[in-house]
């Protein structure tokens, strides 16, 4: 459910009910453990969050 949010990118399972208010450009990605939430502007960062989990988390959430 989406309320005044535009220009976003947003995954997550299917059967999961999101509502999401007042976001503008930006990303949102939801599995079972992890939710990621980061501007557009900044997706170019999501592969330095990708290994900086990896080095503090290991690979349990990639």
């Amino acid at each position: 459910m989406l309320v005044d949010a535009k220009n976003c990118m947003i995954k997550a399972p299917q059967e999961k009910l999101l509502v999401i208010q007042g976001l503008d450009e930006f990303i949102v990605v939801d599995t079972s453990d992890v939710l990621l939430i980061c501007k557009k502007e900044n997706e170019q960062q999501i592969k330095e969050y990708v290994a900086e989990v990896k080095r503090n988390k290991g690979d349990k959430f990639l």
